[in-house]
């Protein structure tokens, strides 16, 4: 410790030794008594000797401070010593902030160790209903309902790519592709997926004006739909579902996707995209995960779209996705 001290100090021990070079020459040259040269140096060492000390052991708690910090025996920021010089102030700064940054990591870790409980929590509920009517089904071997069968294995299906997709989400940064997306090769594609539930609960299905191309990733954009498309069909018994774009001068292109459901209560529509949140529809469908909306915002927001819904209780709901101005336009 001693002699790591002295090499922090080399700069200040050569000054010294400097200073006392240029005294003893000057002693010298004027011929100056050595009783009094040593009085001047008893003097200097009388108080020079006790500003060393102090200032090793003032280097020493410094050293014991940082070593506490870093083996974490020091947690709280009220355990640090109260800094005195201007070097322990910055050094104080630093561990504050250093200190400040892991209480912020573990309430971030903690919360999302949280949110995966939950979200495996209510998918193992959610996903245990389809495999119980499947069970049932198979059971009854008499008058099997294929065509429900279907329906519970595509339920399975959908809730185990949602927690793919929500896994996902925390890294979607790396997985995106901008490149022109025409919508109507992305609308097909969702649609496509979902035929059977059309079918199955005779829902008709109107496509407009969709023969345009917009900057986007259409892996994640065909997903987005896919999850629209999911909620209509949830939530609509009859009628029809239809998907359309639009372009205007002041706010490019809009993807719009209507249904004609039971609609969502207007205190209900700012927050249908926040994580879990169900609302009065979420108590009326006991299988509501409150985690599709969620996604799709999240996703929309990735790559820089936006998402907005209207509704009205008994009349269907819009959900209208902005691309914004883009350099392509409607063909």
């Amino acid at each position: 410790m001693f002699f790591q001290y002295l090499r922090d100090r080399k700069i200040l021990l050569f000054l010294l030794f400097l200073l006392i070079l240029i005294f003893m020459v000057v002693f010298v040259l004027f011929r100056i008594p050595l009783p009094a040269v040593l009085y001047a140096a008893a003097l200097f060492g009388v108080i020079g000797v006790p500003v060393a000390v102090k200032d090793f052991m003032r280097y020493c708690r410094q050293h014991r401070i940082l070593c506490q910090v870093c083996r974490g025996d020091i947690v709280f920021l009220e355990e640090l010593p109260v800094a005195k010089t201007l070097e322990e102030q910055d050094f104080h700064a630093l561990i504050m902030r250093l200190c400040q940054d892991r209480e912020l990591l573990l309430e971030t870790q903690m919360k999302m160790q949280q949110d995966a409980e939950n979200f495996y929590t209510l998918w193992l509920h959610q996903i245990k209903t389809p495999i119980a009517a499947m069970s049932l089904l198979l059971q009854q071997n008499t008058d099997l309902d294929v065509s429900q069968l279907r329906q519970e294995l595509f339920k399975i299906e959908q809730y185990a790519g949602l927690t793919l997709e929500y896994l996902r989400i925390g890294s979607i940064a790396a997985d995106l592709c901008a490149q022109p997306c025409n919508l109507s090769d992305v609308v097909r594609q969702a649609i496509k997926k979902y035929a059977p539930v059309f079918i199955y609960k005779k829902i008709g299905i109107v496509t407009e004006s969709l023969d345009c191309t917009v900057i986007s990733d259409e892996k994640w954009l065909v997903f987005v739909t896919e999850q629209l498309l999911s909620n209509a069909l949830k939530y609509t018994a009859a009628g029809e579902i239809r998907v359309w774009s639009e372009w205007a001068e002041d706010t490019g292109t809009m993807l719009f996707m209507q249904d004609t459901g039971i609609g969502i209560r207007s205190e209900d529509l700012p927050r249908v995209v926040e994580r879990g949140f169900t609302g009065s529809n979420g108590r009326i469908d006991k299988k509501a995960t409150g985690l599709g909306l969620y996604l799709c915002n999240m996703v929309c927001r990735k790559l820089c779209h936006r998402l907005s819904i209207t509704s009205k209780p008994g009349e269907g709901t819009c959900v209208c996705i902005h691309f914004g101005r883009q350099d392509v336009q409607v063909e």
